[in-house]
């Protein structure tokens, strides 16, 4: 019965993953970089999941895993540091993603490229993230007007930390208490949280008033009374 709830959640999650990107296309939001930024990344991690459906050895399997627990949580940084508008975060990321990159690869170099030796890397990036995201979200929120651009990322932040705190969960069940829950549990939870939270962001995708709104006709637009040039009001004085 548990394998069935998996490959059915699975499929759902996975599924998901690609509705950012098709709603930036559809809305035409692929000028818009904070949007097109965060689709390219829910997709990339569609494309991941699908090496699950692909039957590998296990070294290979959990030589992936490692590569990807490596650049998860920089790439999501790196798409901080473009869509932010916070210099302070800029700045942040900017230190963070090549330190956090540099920390995992010697880790790795020196304890083996494993899942085990990713304990205190993986905590410090984790860490880290959450960090980046409650602060971008009190940024936002310390703004005098939400903007709907202001208000879609709202959306996407708030999918971004409910994502990342389950991953505290699952990190903390599968480095510190061993035994407690399986693999399939863990996967089980991951994507049962994406199918609660990229709900949440394709909401801050489908956000109306992204798009500056549409001027009206040249035709239409009101007279401005004050565009006149001077030499009409000389002629005017003249009659």
């Amino acid at each position: 019965m548990k394998s069935i709830i998996y490959q059915i959640v699975s499929v759902l999650a996975v599924g998901l993953y690609f509705v950012p990107m098709l709603v930036v296309l559809m809305k035409k939001l692929w000028s818009a970089i904070p949007f097109r930024l965060y689709a390219l990344y829910w997709l990339i991690c569609a494309l991941a999941n699908l090496v699950e459906y692909i039957h590998l050895s296990h070294s290979v399997m959990d030589l992936y895993t490692v590569i990807y627990n490596l650049l998860d949580i920089p790439i999501i940084l790196t798409i901080f540091y473009f869509s932010s508008s916070s210099p302070v975060v800029k700045k942040f990321t900017k230190i963070a993603v090549p330190a956090l990159l540099m920390a995992g690869l010697v880790n790795c170099i020196i304890r083996g490229f494993s899942t085990g030796s990713l304990e205190y890397v993986l905590g410090g990036e984790l860490l880290i993230v959450l960090t980046v995201i409650v602060w971008e979200i009190i940024l936002k929120l310390q703004q005098i007007r939400l903007t709907g651009q202001v208000k879609g990322l709202l959306f996407i932040y708030a999918a971004l930390l409910f994502e990342y705190g389950t991953f505290v969960v699952i990190y903390i069940f599968d480095y510190f208490l061993p035994g407690t829950s399986t693999p399939t549990d863990n996967f089980l939870v991951y994507y049962l949280s994406s199918l609660i939270a990229l709900p949440v962001a394709i909401c801050g995708f489908l956000t109306k008033g992204i798009n500056n709104p549409p001027q009206p006709p040249v035709g239409d637009r009101l007279e401005n009374p004050f565009s006149r040039s001077i030499p009409d009001y000389v002629s005017l004085e003249r009659q």
